[in-house]
């Protein structure tokens, strides 16, 4: 059994904790604050630390010591900053509140058995200077920070949130990632809003034969295919939230049943995770729980827009049009006029509207030395932006998303992969919206 110091100012959390944790024969105390800790630390010995970052009076790792218990980090507001920071320490663990007793447990089991004093989320492993993290172009200052922190984070099987405008890219961002620990494991991602809703336990955890009507196999969900590498969960704000609970228990205890299995199975795969969305919004409107928001937020990497960018058009535009020169025989360069154009425009639908833009302009260009023409619609605004009844007083948040979304598709043609780039959604989360729509009949 173990002597465990808690240190911690939510005295609900250290109360309720105490008791459970000495009825199984744990010596336990708890301070509020570093002084209190200090002072506990001077007149006694413990086996294990277990301190919040955030104190009244300081940050909790400063108690974290080479000479001191086995520490046990516990925030309710994880940063890169403080998990690097703690391995400098004995950190043997990383909790992120709320914390339930058997992630205490395995804390306190970590602790007793370890002997390297390492912070287990921080392993060993190559710089992720990798062919994902070659595919992230750009020389700007973001861009320049965006790559040095994907070295950093790919170093960590921590938990890593992705966010960022529909089509900055994401999902290179989660390769790199993947990549820098090897890309010979499993890498197994999901969009989670192009899923059916009565589908996604299925896809996320695999099913037993003859569990629903269609399931005429055992079939292995994503984190079994993912197992000892990457689940990359796109999009993960369009996960409903009934599915948002058995996430977060998979990410809790490691764990996943299968659809109409009885026994539980352990995974090992390291989880990252994407999003369009403003998280912390929604978990404010009730759209998105609070408690899986921080399991995933752990570290967390912001991919900037194009249009705080606009330096790296050139050097994105020189890449995409010696792919298409390669390919299907177009210019290899870009006049100058259509290169002050390509800068000054903005970008709704970030780098994959620029890739579609040069492979329309590539095209158009074909038997010239250089792309100067560019397509008729770049730059042209939608024809309802501009209408003085695009909003009306009563109208409902349904309805304005629905006309927005028609009327964008007329502007296009129908056409719902540029539709989606200039909305600044995925085109799976457009289908979704024009599924949802009943008695709308977009036009295909």
């Amino acid at each position: 059994m173990a002597s465990i110091l808690f240190v911690d100012d939510d005295t609900d959390f250290t109360s309720a904790i105490q008791p459970l944790l000495k009825g199984e024969g744990h010596d336990v105390l708890a301070a509020s604050g570093l002084a209190e800790a200090r002072a506990a630390l001077k007149s006694n010995r413990f086996d294990i630390l277990f301190v919040d970052l955030l104190l009244p009076d300081g940050s909790g790792l400063e108690l974290v010591s080479e000479t001191g218990p086995k520490t046990v980090i516990i925030t309710g507001h994880p940063s890169i900053e403080s998990a690097i920071r703690a391995v400098r320490g004995p950190v043997v663990d990383y909790l992120v509140k709320p914390v339930d007793l058997g992630a205490l447990r395995k804390s306190i089991a970590r602790a007793l058995s370890d002997q390297s004093g390492q912070f287990p989320g921080l392993v060993a492993g190559p710089k992720a200077d990798s062919q994902a993290l070659d595919q992230i172009i750009g020389d700007s200052a973001p861009m320049q920070a965006l790559r040095e922190t994907v070295r950093d984070f790919g170093t960590t099987d921590i938990t890593v949130l992705i966010t960022g405008e529909s089509g900055t890219g994401k999902e290179l961002v989660a390769h790199a990632l993947h990549e820098a620990m090897g890309s010979a494991r499993p890498f197994a991602a999901v969009n989670c809003g192009a899923i059916p809703q009565e589908l996604i336990a299925s896809e996320l955890f695999g099913h037993e034969k003859g569990s629903f009507t269609g399931a005429a196999a055992r079939r292995k969900g994503l984190f079994e295919r993912a197992e000892g590498g990457t689940v990359f969960l796109d999009e993960i704000g369009e996960l409903p939230l009934q599915q948002q609970i058995a996430l977060l228990r998979v990410l809790e205890t490691k764990t996943i049943q299968r659809v109409g299995a009885e026994q539980e199975i352990a995974v090992s795969s390291r989880v990252l995770a994407a999003t369009n969305r403003d998280l912390e919004k929604e978990v404010s409107e009730g759209s998105f729980r609070e408690d899986l928001f921080y399991r995933i937020n752990v570290l967390t990497i912001h991919v900037p827009p194009l249009r705080e960018r606009t330096g790296d058009v050139e050097l994105l535009a020189g890449r995409f049009l010696s792919q298409y020169a390669e390919e299907y025989g177009t210019p290899a360069t870009v006049s100058a006029e259509a290169l002050a154009r390509l800068s000054a425009y903005h970008w709704p639908g970030n780098v994959r509207e620029l890739k579609h833009t040069l492979l329309r302009a590539a095209i158009l260009n074909r038997g010239r030395p250089s792309v100067d023409k560019l397509p008729d619609e770049f730059e042209r605004p939608p024809a309802w932006a501009t209408r003085a009844d695009a909003l009306a007083p009563g109208m409902s948040i349904r309805e304005v998303e629905k006309s927005l979304i028609e009327k964008t598709l007329d502007h296009f043609s129908g056409n719902k992969k540029m539709t989606a780039d200039a909305l600044g959604v995925s085109l799976k989360t457009l289908y979704n919206r024009l599924k949802d729509y009943e008695g709308s009949s977009p036009k295909n």
